[in-house]
């Protein structure tokens, strides 16, 4: 028999009716962090980062905290990583464009910055904002690793449709591009190193094709294969995926070509070659975007 708990993060509020892109976690002091952005809208000026806290001990989460909110500009995507020092990592876009329209050139997410706001109290008060890459157009989506060389690598959507590599030696001081990653369109890499040190990526398709898209890197990070497609459909949402401490990896996504649902799992015991187990969590009415794992 199994059993699958739900728990709601934090309820709709005036100020925070909606909210997108939910990252999730664990602090070396147990507490869980679970963040994203919230308003009124997608790209609305009210836009901004919150977090919510869970200590081990609590019987739910803590009431929201705004972490990230230009006056006057959107809050896009963020990411969590805890260094070795303790100090908590918040990477994250902020949308400097047009912000109504159709998508495309000028308008929404390739209008995003790349930055960075660092807690050294597990994420109750943040520093000042630095700027990691002020060229518009990066956009990032699954949580950082750290590969067994100690740097730490993730990935972001760019605005020409290829997926780049960010990657740091020291902690988050200081950071440098790789990629592009190439062959099929492909956006927001969810990034596992495998057991023998190369990196598997799992690939939001960006292009025509709706499947999940896969891609190798055999020399940690710097340079990848072109980018193919798997037999899993997807409906041009992210997805993510974790290695568990067994070895295995398991994936969450919608698997489907066109609507993000349902929320699906499928595990992989042979490094991301084959995925024989998969099981639906949630189905029904609804949209389950954006799923992360740990």
């Amino acid at each position: 028999m199994s059993i699958l708990l739900w728990e709601a993060v934090a309820e709709p509020t005036e100020r925070f009716p909606s909210c997108h892109c939910s990252v999730i976690r664990e602090l070396t002091n147990g507490d869980l962090l679970v963040g994203y952005y919230a308003g009124d809208s997608e790209a609305h000026p009210t836009a901004a980062w919150v977090l919510a806290r869970r200590r081990p001990d609590a019987a739910g989460f803590h009431p929201l905290t705004v972490v990230a909110d230009t006056p006057g500009k959107p809050e896009g995507n963020g990411i969590l990583f805890q260094t070795r020092d303790g100090t908590v990592l918040l990477i994250y876009g902020t949308m400097h464009g047009k912000l109504d329209g159709p998508a495309g050139p000028g308008v929404r997410w390739v209008t995003c910055d790349l930055r960075m706001k660092r807690s050294m109290d597990n994420g109750y008060t943040w520093s000042e904002v630095q700027i990691i890459e002020p060229e518009l157009g990066h956009v990032p989506r699954c949580k950082p690793i750290r590969l067994d060389t100690g740097e730490i690598i993730f990935g972001t959507e760019y605005k020409d449709g290829y997926s780049r590599l960010w990657m740091s030696p020291d902690e988050g001081v200081t950071w440098k591009m790789t990629g592009p990653l190439l062959g099929e369109p492909n956006q927001h890499p969810s990034l596992i190193q495998r057991k023998d040190g190369s990196l598997l990526a799992l690939l939001r398709p960006s292009g025509k094709n709706s499947n999940i898209l896969k891609s190798i890197s055999t020399d940690r990070g710097r340079t990848w294969s072109p980018a193919e497609l798997t037999e899993f459909s997807c409906p041009h949402a992210a997805l993510d995926a974790v290695r568990l401490a067994d070895g295995r990896i398991v994936m969450a996504w919608n698997n489907h070509p066109k609507v993000r649902n349902p929320l699906t799992l499928a595990i992989s015991e042979d490094e991301g070659e084959t995925w024989p187990y998969i099981r639906i969590l949630a189905t029904g009415n609804g949209r389950f975007d954006y799923p992360a794992i740990i």
